[in-house]
């Protein structure tokens, strides 16, 4: 019979170590090495360590200065000399014939590892009822980290119900991260990627002991979050580099849910310190929407958008309310909230992501990071026009692709260029400048606008930082557009009334396309004094800008002038800012409002409007309204 080296790391447990070295060495199968590792324990547990050593020659101690958790297992690895590997820790017991069954279905099957059935136990040594796995569904089974929806359930974390054949570690060269938590997270995730071969079977053969003094807060200080942020990242960049994301899905589901709700029990951290572990873990729970990960409970998605937006405040009250109905529950009921539901992994199964466009987000986010470019928020945007009353000449993809001379909607015109790479690097004196928000940050977009600007930064965003100055204050350029590109757009209402009261009592200046039509059908402008409204050509207009100038400083230094006229847009606004006027570069707010007292949740054809990004959008129909007309002073041909 081979011999099988079992690792037990040993620090201050003298209230348990007895059982578990009991039910050791009182295994079944008897050709053990069995390697009790003192990790610097201040009690007993080295003293009693070496008694066993005493009556049984098959136990070899080894002291040593305190490493944690992960570094006695890998001084027990250094050390074996066993073909398998077993692991237990010093509180939980095997089960008497772990070892002859493990050893057993390894040599059966040939297997890197084989993965047993396990059953918790209380404080007190009272085992539950069921072990973990049900033995009505969970049956002897090949693993395959392929095999989502039957390997996932049963490939647990922990590394005390496995056998290992020491040689596969060894080829893989894995050892114990040391000074982290989730080791064993680690340690098994990664196994499990590099395994040929891997089995479960339902035996049980362990008996993990739930201490009440890890059951609600005593670990859960700030170093422990911070030691998990690091750890999940080791764990999700090894699941990336071996290209096994989609199973990756189904680990995370379940470690989102289970360290989400150890930030709620925890009754040791103050405000500070919980947002700012929110804030360095904002990037794991991102990843449930990244993953499209359902959420167990209508709570939980409110805390994962909360913390989306980093909106912090509102995340800490939603944890406040859960953690006070969680202390009335039973932990056998808490322990099953942390768990998601069949159905849960179903949907993820039923589910695909691109896995091309999450890699290029994350690059991005990285470099997004030490951004120096500030843009102010859609309120924030909305609230500098109202106060300081300036102009605003927004810069989007279109505005960039003409200044960078790649052009998309129109003909290259390179003074036009030129005048709009001049106004991107001017000072803002008189005219707010406006640019996308996705070039620090991909929040609340939806997951077709969230990929377009990932594709779009991906090529372009590295140009774009050149054209920008980090001692200027930007505004939002889609302060325009506060709906359809959104996911969560329970503010849009708000910023659509915010919007509205730029012109309210004044009189207003509409500048636009032939086909364009703003306020008419809805009720935008209705809180305006009076609208007039200067027609364009829809093609060619910059080669009338003069013209255009020349007829617009006949209006009174009062008057409001709102611009949707494309890409020039931005340069009339700017000439304009400068020659004493309050003027407005705000295409696509009209189309935006539409979609919005629509409760139209994408972009759409709608009458009597021009919308150039879509299928016959640019064939305006039944726009004869008599009351647009009377409005019309003039027409630039």
């Amino acid at each position: 019979m081979d011999k099988i080296t079992v690792i037990i790391p040993v620090y201050n447990v003298e209230k348990y170590l007895k059982v578990a070295i009991d039910a050791t060495i009182n295994q079944t199968y008897k050709n053990l090495e069995i390697i009790l590792v003192d990790d610097g324990s201040t009690d007993s547990s080295g003293k009693i360590c070496d008694e066993y050593s005493k009556i049984d020659n098959r136990i070899k101690v080894i002291h040593q200065k305190n490493k944690g958790l992960s570094g006695a297992r890998n001084t027990g690895l250094d050390n074996a000399t066993g073909k398998y590997i077993m692991f237990s820790d010093s509180d939980d017991t095997f089960e008497l014939d772990a070892c002859e069954k493990l050893y057993n279905f390894i040599e059966e099957t040939n297997a890197d590892y084989v993965v047993g059935n396990y059953t918790n136990m209380d404080e007190d040594g009272t085992k539950w009822d069921k072990p973990v796995f049900d033995l009505d569904k969970y049956f002897k089974s090949r693993l395959s980290i392929q095999d989502y929806t039957n390997s996932f359930y049963t490939m647990n974390s922990g590394v005390w119900n496995k056998i290992f054949r020491k040689s596969f570690l060894d080829d893989i060269e894995v050892r114990f991260i040391e000074k982290l938590p989730a080791e064993d997270a680690i340690f098994t995730t990664y196994c499990f990627m590099k395994s040929k071969c891997v089995y479960y079977t339902p035996d049980i053969v362990y008996d993990y002991r739930l201490r009440d003094s890890d059951s609600i807060s005593s670990s859960c200080s700030k170093t422990y979050f911070m030691g998990i942020n690091k750890a999940y990242r080791i764990i999700y960049n090894n699941f990336k580099e071996n290209d096994c994301l989609d199973y990756y899905r189904f680990f995370y589901a379940k470690s989102m849910n289970y360290i989400l709700y150890k930030f709620i029990d925890s009754d040791e951290l103050t405000k500070e310190e919980r947002i700012d572990i929110l804030d360095n873990m904002k990037w794991f729970y991102v990843l449930s929407n990244d993953l499209k990960i359902p959420t167990i409970l209508k709570s939980v998605q409110y805390i994962i958008e909360s913390i989306t937006k980093k909106d912090y405040s509102q995340t800490l009250k939603y944890c406040e309310i859960l953690n006070q109905v969680r202390k009335m529950l039973p932990k056998e009921i808490k322990e099953k909230m942390s768990k998601p539901s069949a159905n849960t992994y179903k949907q993820i199964e039923s589910t695909d992501i691109n896995i091309e466009i999450l890699e290029k987000k994350e690059k991005l986010l990285e470099k997004m990071k030490d951004s120096k470019i500030r843009i102010l928020e859609i309120e924030e945007s909305l609230r500098r026009l109202i106060n300081e009353k300036k102009s605003i000449a927004r810069f989007g993809d279109e505005e960039f692709n003409l200044i960078m001379r790649t052009v998309k909607y129109q003909e290259l015109d390179p003074k036009l260029c030129d005048r709009l790479e001049e106004i991107l690097k001017a000072k803002q004196e008189h005219c707010i400048i406006a640019i996308p928000e996705v070039i620090n940050e991909f929040n609340n977009l939806t997951e077709e606008s969230e990929a377009f600007w990932i594709k779009n930064m991906d090529k372009t965003r590295e140009t774009w930082i050149k054209y920008l100055n980090t001692d200027m204050e930007y505004c939002t350029s889609n302060l325009t557009k506060p709906y359809v590109r959104h996911k969560d757009r329970s503010n849009s209402g708000k910023y659509f009334d915010i919007l509205k009261e730029v012109w309210k009592d004044r009189d207003v200046l509409i500048c636009e396309g032939e086909q364009t039509q703003i306020g008419v059908g809805n009720d935008l402008l209705d809180n305006a004094k009076s609208i007039k409204r200067i027609i364009f050509p829809s093609e060619d207009v910059f080669s009338k800008y003069d013209e255009i100038i020349e007829r617009l400083s006949q209006e009174s230094k009062d008057t409001l002038i709102i611009i949707a006229l494309g890409t020039i847009a931005p340069v009339l606004a700017y000439d304009l800012s400068n020659e004493g006027y309050q003027a407005l570069d705000l295409g696509n707010f009209d189309i935006e409002y539409e979609l919005y007292i629509k409760n139209i949740d994408k972009k759409e054809e709608i009458n009597k409007k021009y919308m150039k990004e879509i299928i016959d959008g640019s064939v305006v129909k039944d726009k004869q309204n008599e009351h647009y007309l009377n409005q019309i002073e003039d027409v630039i041909n």
